[in-house]
């Protein structure tokens, strides 16, 4: 596509070389690399505006406030969502489960209610109810995966019941690519329970377009770092209904409307959720990277995406000694997890970096996923925008030279 032919110029990371050799970067599923326009974005903060938001009647203050809450209102026409008093800003996507279990845990579940997942899930989506779950004697079940790395749809039938009250779900793998039916699950499930469904976006967002309202769920979770953004800023949309009975987890200034030496009470949503001085720069950040995005449009972000993917999928089948994990369902995301015969992840990582290859080694943490597969590490390619063919290819090559060093 032509949106893309010349992208890289945008990233001024790319410039530079890693030993001695062109950066070839496919570690876009850990973060993504930074357009100038985001960088520009918060430095403009930084050099003209910076002053906190919410608190002072002078210019500065009204300047970045504006700025900081316009993008709440970006945030909700990316995702479609109804209202942007919904979207609630967080550290990132693990802050942003913290917060939910915690506060639906608190306001909703008792001793004996079920929590259910997949085993495809990222940490960030298991420890928080794991925690929760100790606490209020809860029950959490996984929904078992298929040999092709698919949602057991049977299982799925077999361990959904009245006392389901959370599911909680990967919108993308981020090991084997796989982008679950979201829709037909949220249907099977309404057909037994009125059971809350999180959707974790940290891997989707970046990639699809998502309609909150279409998909039918009650609230995503996504990291902005990973959406070209910075770190330090993520985001959580739940449906006004349910954000208004939560109780805020985190206590301070910003999220009150009155406080006493004997109680308090609350802002009203979004702000009774975001205590304290916000990530105000990084939402700014954020905001840059949505404009970057829509300016592309994610329709054609994600026909980019399905390309390499498909084009991974070609080149990648046929390495000798080299097992790939990555899903056979038509669509998914351009991500690709590999081991070795009798090769560490970690030393094939180590290797490619002297060609200038930025892979991910280690459990990504998913380990469940990785113990139930019988391995313990794998090293990850995945692609993103600023991605080509070419860098798949050198990918491929730098991996075969690799491994014949290696072996």
């Amino acid at each position: 596509m032509k949106e893309f032919e010349n992208i890289k110029k945008d990233f001024p990371i790319f410039t530079r070389e890693v030993n001695s050799k062109k950066l070839t970067y496919l570690d876009s599923g850990a973060t993504a690399q930074k357009p100038q326009s985001v960088i520009d974005a918060m430095n403009d903060v930084y050099t003209n505006k910076n002053a906190n938001v919410h608190r002072g009647t002078y210019v500065l203050s009204a300047e970045t406030t504006k700025l900081y809450e316009d993008v709440r209102i970006k945030c909700k026409n990316f995702l479609n969502a109804y209202h942007s008093d919904e979207i609630i800003f967080t550290k990132g996507a693990t802050e942003g489960f913290n917060f939910l279990a915690n506060s639906i845990a608190k306001k909703y579940l008792k001793p004996g209610d079920e929590i259910l997942l997949t085993e495809i899930e990222h940490h960030a989506n298991i420890i928080p109810w794991q925690m929760v779950a100790k606490q209020y004697q809860l029950e959490i079940k996984y929904i078992a995966i298929d040999e092709d790395f698919s949602v057991d749809m049977e299982d799925l039938k077999r361990k959904i019941s009245n006392k389901t009250k959370i599911v909680s779900i990967t919108g993308e793998s981020n090991l084997s690519g796989l982008l679950p039916n979201i829709k037909l699950i949220r249907e099977l499930v309404k057909e037994t329970c009125d059971a809350i469904f999180i959707l974790d976006g940290a891997q989707l967002v970046p990639h699809r377009k998502v309609d909150v309202q279409d998909l039918g769920i009650d609230f995503i979770v996504f990291s902005g770092h990973k959406l070209l953004g910075p770190t330090g800023i993520g985001v959580v949309w739940g449906k006004l209904d349910l954000l208004n009975e939560l109780e805020p987890v985190s206590g301070g200034g910003d999220m009150i409307e009155e406080v006493y030496f004997d109680r308090a009470t609350w802002a009203p949503v979004p702000h009774k959720f975001e205590a304290g001085t916000p990530p105000y720069v990084e939402a700014i950040g954020l905001g840059a990277a949505i404009d970057y995005l829509e300016n592309i449009t994610m329709e054609k972000v994600s026909n980019h995406s399905d390309q390499l993917r498909k084009y991974g999928q070609e080149i990648f089948s046929d390495i000798d000694k080299v097992n790939v994990i990555h899903t056979n369902e038509e669509f998914a995301g351009c991500t690709f997890s590999m081991h070795v015969d009798n090769i560490h992840a970690t030393d094939v990582s180590l290797m490619l970096d002297t060609y200038g290859v930025a892979v991910r080694a280690g459990h990504h943490c998913v380990q469940p996923f990785h113990r139930k597969l019988g391995i313990d590490a794998t090293f990850r390619a995945t692609a993103y925008i600023y991605n080509d063919k070419d860098d798949l290819d050198v990918f491929k090559d730098a991996l075969v030279s690799s491994i014949e060093m290696l072996g």
